[in-house]
């Protein structure tokens, strides 16, 4: 169990534990950033909080399944498309992240997605 756990929090430190919101969205992540937060941002970053807070809602629902059943084969199978689709979306989150604005909302959404996922 301590290897399946340890592998867990690598996993989730490779994935950098990322969260975002989307601006619309009644789910679990609109909860992290606030829409008014999302908005001092300009439009492409806005577009990519939002399309970064959809893949955030379906990994935090991954994680939380894995947490309570690690050996589920289904949920195993879920993880990997979402960490194929945030390896393509580090070099724009990258690049998104040299905005000063943009990183402080960042960092606050992921503190707050590390507390809900715990």
């Amino acid at each position: 169990m301590p290897q399946q756990q340890s592998s867990r929090r690598n996993f989730l430190k490779f994935l950098g534990v990322s969260a975002g919101a989307t601006l619309v969205s009644t789910s679990a992540m609109a909860s992290f950033v606030n829409k008014e937060e999302i908005l001092k941002l300009n439009p492409e970053q806005q577009e990519f909080m939002m399309r970064y807070g959809k893949w955030m809602d379906e990994f935090t629902e991954v994680a939380r399944i894995q947490q309570t059943d690690p050996d589920n084969l289904e949920n195993q199978k879920r993880m990997m498309p979402l960490s194929e689709m945030a390896e393509q979306l580090q070099p724009e989150l990258t690049e998104h992240l040299k905005d000063q604005t943009f990183t402080m909302i960042y960092l606050a959404s992921i503190e707050r997605l590390s507390k809900e996922i715990k």
